[in-house]
Parts: structure tokens; sequence; C-alpha cells
């Protein structure tokens, strides 16, 4: 059987992934899970979805590639099929930040059983990064891409007080320098580093930056066409654009 072919966004999601056994939550087709034990060398994966269709495709992918001894598919909303210890990784993706926070937050026996994760949130990705720091976990990468000419980005967390443990030591002491600026005792989180991730900014990342500078300029015709339409709700509408041109300068001020 050939080598699993993922999409540019998936093989992402899965290039993040380092554990043993993982909980791939939404899994789709069970692309992603199929890579994981073919390729990555995981011992396990358990392949959640909460619609049976794409459960049944699933099935029949891992039939094909004959890895059946290996991922366990089980129909889930979130975490609900997961018993605790059982994955040491979860992967949570192609949703919106608010669904992602909420199967976290109801996946709290989890979280606080310090499960390391890897998110792919398709919408409002602030909201996830400050949930995940709010409870205690560390952003120790994340990898901004392109897949069919829309901007996807992927974050890696873990909870670091066990860091010698789960053999993350080196990435949680980056981390530790790294996530100090989103937040101290007596400072709000950085905003414009919650909305395009301090780690990106920090490498100076190229994609992100051309994600800016497209989006500045799309802004910028939106603002144009509000200003001649002068209606009360454009007049709000070009308030939030003009907010979101300011950190979006301080952002590409520091990638410069």
């Amino acid at each position: 059987m050939a080598n699993v072919k993922l999409s540019s966004r998936m093989q992402a999601i899965a290039d993040m992934a380092d554990g043993r056994v993982a909980a791939d939550i939404g899994c789709d087709h069970a692309l992603v899970s199929i890579y994981l034990v073919k390729e990555k060398g995981f011992e396990k994966v358990i392949a959640m979805d909460v619609r049976k269709g794409p459960l049944e495709i699933a099935k029949k992918n891992i039939s094909l590639y004959e890895v059946g001894d290996k991922i366990d598919i089980r129909l889930s909303d979130g975490f609900d099929g997961l018993a605790l210890n059982e994955a040491d990784t979860a992967i949570i993706a192609g949703m919106g930040g608010e669904l992602m926070v909420d199967i976290l937050k109801r996946g709290k026996i989890h979280t606080d059983n310090d499960i390391a994760l890897i998110l792919q949130p398709q919408t409002e990705p602030e909201k996830v990064r400050k949930y995940i720091l709010d409870i205690g976990y560390k952003i120790t990468d994340e990898v901004m891409l392109i897949d069919e000419e829309k901007y996807y980005v992927v974050i890696k967390a873990d909870k670091c007080d066990n860091a010698d443990k789960k053999n993350i030591s080196d990435r949680c002491e980056a981390a530790d320098e790294d996530n100090k600026h989103y937040k101290s005792d007596d400072k709000p989180y950085n905003y414009s580093e919650l909305l395009y991730g301090r780690i990106l900014i920090e490498k100076k990342d190229i994609i992100l930056k051309e994600y800016l500078e497209k989006q500045l300029d799309k802004n910028n015709k939106l603002i144009i066409s509000l200003e001649a339409a002068g209606t009360e709700h454009a007049l709000r509408k070009i308030q939030e654009l003009r907010q979101e041109e300011r950190y979006i300068k301080d952002v590409l001020n520091k990638i410069a």
C-alpha cells in the first residue's frame, strides 16, 4: 500500500504530533490517524468523530491501509469516548475556535491530567490561545501555512510541570521564556500576540507577514466602502477595523 497522502494542513498537524497514543478528535476520514501509525510510529490512535458518515469512510480507509489493529474508531462528541490516561496526545482540528474551546472545557478531566494538545482552529485562534494559557498550558510551537489559498495555524501546547516525565523539557524550557510575555502577574495578555501567535511573531514567520499585509489591504478597502455608506453600523464597523489595523501594524513592526 502506498504512503498516506495528506493535504498541507493535515501534514502540518501530523508533523507536530510526537507521542505514543493519540486521540484524533473530529477525525473525519482518519487520514491523519493512519499517517500517525504508518509514518510516525504511534502505537495506537483513537479516531473519534461525532458524525457517523465520516466514521464509515474512516473504517474503509483504515481497512485499506491495513492498520485496524492500531486504530480504534469511536462515535464520540469531543472527549466523551476517551478514557482517562488512554492517550498522551489529543489532536483537535478543522473546527471553529469557539467550538474547540467548548470541547476542551468539556474534556477538563484530560487537560487537568496534562494531555498534550495539537490544535488547528479554523477561526478565532485568539480564544483558543487564551483558554489553553488560562488553564496552565504553554504554547511550545506554532506553524502557519497556506492550503488551497487559505491560511491556517497549527498550535502545539504542553503542560510543562511534568516536562521531564514526558520528555519535553527542551521545548518547555523555551516556552517558559516565551509564555511569560503573554501575561505576567500584573499585566493582561498582549492581545496582538493572542491573535497572531507570539512564536510565529518571534520566528518572523514569512507566511504570517504575508497574511497580515493582505488583511491590512483588505481592511483598508472595506473602510473606504464603509465611509461612503456613512451609516451608524458602518461607523461601528470602521472602529473595529481600525482597532484590528493597530494590532496588525504592531505585529508587522515586530516582524519587519
